[in-house]
């Protein structure tokens, strides 16, 4: 705790000065009232101390929004047997760059049993230099309501004005599927998973939320999902037309989640960056970090048997999947490739399992990567216009959706290698041949209802993959 006497004295030091005060600096007898007139001192004498009235923040090139939702298990967890304080790591990393004449960096923290702080990152260093600078403590904040994200995001725009904005989601994920909200606390496990879930509130932001809520925060440059298994069609389609890029994983994401030193550097050192570049940064980061290992204290964690991906998503190249998707799910189902979509079903890479503790087969892990589903399906198809169909869904993901993409790793219980993912996820059947009741319970949002449904077939498809598999 600071001496209060002390921190009196050092403000009074930095509102007058340093320079000798004496007692007839402050004298105002010899002053008249026509002096007092010319110097404008009528509101009060303490207006001659107080500051000047706050000017208009400069734009500039970026303002990075982070909305870190730690009101769960993310605020003091276990990984690996470890206690680790995921949400302040991360901001610490923010402290050491801070906002710069370049990027402003902003955060609203949602802190377990303490509500939310919203607050300015600037660089740590000294005694004085917290490396906050807060601007409101809201200790009812639901962190899992949509609107709070609109409100931030809206009023971070209009606080710190920039050219462009960057938008993180930081969180737990569980793709597409918004499970029923007394059935799912935050963290991992069959019943375990959200998107931005306050624990405290039992609300999180579902998938058909994504939409409206992109909307009313209006055009983002970029829009980073800090969670797991968010990298899917469903997920990203509801959000398309408000992103100029998204960047996610389609598997799970380490609580560690971005270096946001290394991310700041870059984009300070080189704020015109492209989606290219800026996906070559994010690979060789991500690589790098897997390859050295996670340090937790003292102790360093190897990855080597760590499966995971990143990518980067065009969100104007969305609009095309449904036609693409429909022309592959036609052409299978036309063509009756029953023993090739059985291979696909079979073969697939498939990410976290619903029950990621017990179910190590992936016997109900629903989220497939989409591009090895294709290839799988087309090169076991009898008909040429499925073959074709399953190349084309598969040039459109390479070369025209997914900027950039790396998996690392793999699964090695299922023989899944994650350097051959195509960089975005969709839901596919599962492999159990008899899916329990209960899984149809745990939904909230039907598949069927999803943008992405109501744009292709996909979901018709899916039904038809299912009756194929479970005959």
């Amino acid at each position: 705790m600071i001496n209060k006497t002390f921190v009196s004295a050092v403000l009074s030091a930095l509102v007058l000065g340093t320079s000798g005060l004496n007692a007839q600096d402050f004298n105002l007898n010899g002053l008249s009232a026509a002096d007092i007139r010319a110097m404008q001192a009528d509101k009060g004498i303490l207006d001659f101390i107080k500051p000047d009235k706050p000017q208009p923040m400069p734009v500039k090139e970026w303002t990075i929004m982070v909305f870190m939702n730690a009101k769960n298990d993310l605020s003091d967890s276990q990984l690996m047997g470890l206690v680790g304080k995921w949400a302040e790591k991360d901001i610490k990393e923010m402290k050491e760059v801070g906002t710069s004449d370049k990027v402003n960096i902003v955060v609203e923290h949602g802190i377990k049993g303490k509500g939310s702080r919203r607050m300015l990152i600037t660089k740590k260093g000294g005694v004085f230099s917290s490396g906050e600078k807060v601007y409101g403590e809201y200790p009812d904040a639901d962190m899992g309501d949509y609107k709070r994200v609109v409100e931030f995001a809206q009023w971070s725009k209009k606080t710190f004005p920039a050219k462009k904005t960057m938008l993180v989601l930081w969180n737990h994920g569980l793709g597409w599927i918004d499970p029923k909200m007394e059935q799912a606390p935050a963290g991992t496990g069959t019943a375990n998973k959200g998107i931005l879930f306050d624990d405290e509130t039992k609300n999180y932001l579902r998938t058909a939320q994504m939409k409206e809520m992109m909307r009313q925060i209006g055009y983002t440059d970029i829009v980073m999902q800090n969670a797991c298994l968010q990298q899917m069609a469903e997920v990203l389609y509801e959000m398309k037309d408000y992103a100029g890029l998204f960047v996610g994983s389609e598997e799970t994401m380490l609580a560690q989640g971005f270096d946001y030193t290394g991310l700041l550097n870059f984009m300070n050192a080189n704020p015109a960056f492209t989606h290219e570049q800026f996906g070559d940064y994010l690979v060789k980061w991500y690589k790098a970090f897997y390859a050295a290992g996670m340090n937790i204290g003292p102790i360093s964690m190897p990855l080597d048997d760590m499966g995971a991906t990143l990518s980067l998503v065009r969100p104007a190249a969305l609009g095309e999947l449904p036609g693409y998707l429909d022309a592959f799910a036609n052409a299978a189902m036309r063509n009756n490739e029953e023993a090739a979509a059985a291979a696909a079903v079979q073969g697939v890479i498939r990410f976290t399992s619903l029950d990621p503790a017990n179910d190590k087969q992936k016997l109900i892990a629903a989220y497939a990567d989409l591009a090895d589903f294709a290839s799988i399906l087309g090169a076991n198809a009898s008909s040429q216009e499925t073959r074709q169909a399953a190349q084309n869904l598969v040039g459109f993901i390479k070369g025209a959706l997914v900027v950039r993409n790396v998996g690392i790793n793999g699964d090695k219980v299922n023989g899944y290698d994650y350097t051959k993912v195509g960089g975005i996820a969709i839901n596919t059947t599962m492999k159990i041949k008899a899916v329990p009741a209960a899984l149809n319970d745990l939904h909230e949002t039907k598949y069927s209802d999803l943008s992405l449904s109501r744009a292709s077939q996909w979901d018709e498809f899916v039904t038809w993959t299912d009756s194929v598999w479970r005959k």
